[in-house]
């Protein structure tokens, strides 16, 4: 469901906003901060569960890791068309030496179709095959599975012996990306980004990485 579904495309009665509409989603602007009641998870490490560092939820638990909440975040913003360029199957290789996309939102300044629009972007360290270049799927409940045994090893293999999926014997951590649309938490008018948040010193938007020229 999109905002204007329900509401009019142009819905402003100043003219310079309904001319924005036309390159910047509702969301852009009426959605000035994610979490501002509360606080939404921007990092998760697998790479560190397993240990007795004792469980609070909002930094560490044994059976996930390590994890970083934030409140009153701003959005990354990026051209959508509402469409995937990409998004990972298990299976698919990745190049450890830089983040895996697990979805890459479609769009950019030649997109007539795409509007500058708000995302999350949740970060986080996942297993993968050494061998193969794969992301790993750990099997992790049950009597010998990783939150019972905390043996990576042996949760992989379980992987294979119960779902066919290949593991070569040899797994590490990767850096993995995930975009996040940002649609809820829509303010009241008065709370909605204003033109220096955007325009002025300091703005919120890389115009560069959105293909304008500064």
């Amino acid at each position: 469901v999109a905002c204007t579904d329900c509401h009019a495309a142009q819905p402003h009665t100043d003219e310079r906003l309904n001319t924005h509409t036309e390159s910047v989603a509702c969301q852009t602007c009426h959605i000035p901060f994610m979490a501002t009641k509360d606080p939404t998870k921007i990092t998760w490490d697998w790479s560190t569960s397993g240990q007795d560092l004792g469980d609070d939820h909002f930094t560490y638990l044994k059976i996930k890791g390590n994890f970083q909440y934030e409140n009153n975040v701003e959005p990354t913003y990026i051209w959508f068309n509402g469409n995937l360029d990409y998004r990972y199957i298990l299976g698919d290789t990745i190049d450890p030496s830089k983040p895996t996309m697990i979805n890459l939102p479609s769009g950019n300044i030649k997109d007539a179709t795409a509007k500058i629009f708000p995302f999350k972007v949740h970060k986080a360290k996942q297993p993968y095959d050494a061998g193969f270049n794969t992301l790993l799927a750990p099997i992790t409940s049950g009597p010998n599975g990783y939150w019972t045994t905390f043996d990576w090893d042996n949760a992989f293999k379980l992987t294979q012996e119960k779902l066919g999926f290949p593991y070569s014997g040899k797994f590490d951590f990767a850096e993995t990306w995930m975009y996040w649309p940002t649609t809820h938490l829509v303010q009241p008018a008065e709370n909605a980004l204003q033109c220096a948040d955007c325009h002025g010193e300091g703005s919120r938007l890389d115009w560069k990485a959105l293909g304008y020229p500064g």
